[in-house]
Formats: structure tokens, C-alpha cells, sequence
């Protein structure tokens, strides 16, 4: 998994599924796999929601790291 800096999502009505580019903390810009309604709906909620997020474009899989409860919550 590495470190994800920025992404882009991108969503296909036509066919149900999406993908993402990650951008990672090198430069990389790499483009995800295919990925159906709930993963997408999962996986930019992640990248919405959480920091830091680490990616793998090959697999779409997104972690994030520990964090103490309440962290950056308003």
C-alpha cells in the first residue's frame, strides 16, 4: 500500500462501475480497476473521510492508518 496524496473518481451510469486515479505521494498517477456501486460508494467515502489513506490501484483496495478516537471530528 502507498501513500495516496489526490485522486479522481470517475463514474460510468452506462455500466454500473467506476474507477479511480490515485495520484501518490511520488507523483504516480495510476488508474484503479473497475469497481461496482457499493466499493465505489466505500472507497470515496475513505478518501473523503479519513487521512492518511494508502492505496493499491491494482486491486482499488484503500486502508487507513490508527487514529484516536474522535481525531478530527467536529
Amino acid at each position: 500500500m502507498t501513500l495516496i496524496e489526490s485522486y479522481q473518481a470517475w463514474w460510468n451510469s452506462q455500466s454500473n462501475s467506476g474507477f479511480f486515479y490515485f495520484t501518490y505521494f511520488n507523483g504516480d498517477r495510476k488508474r484503479t480497476v473497475d469497481v461496482d456501486a457499493t466499493s465505489f460508494a466505500i472507497v470515496i467515502d475513505m478518501l473523503r473521510n479519513e487521512k492518511p489513506v494508502y492505496g493499491d490501484h491494482t486491486t482499488c483496495n484503500v486502508t487507513t492508518q490508527r487514529e484516536d478516537v474522535g481525531e478530527g471530528e467536529q
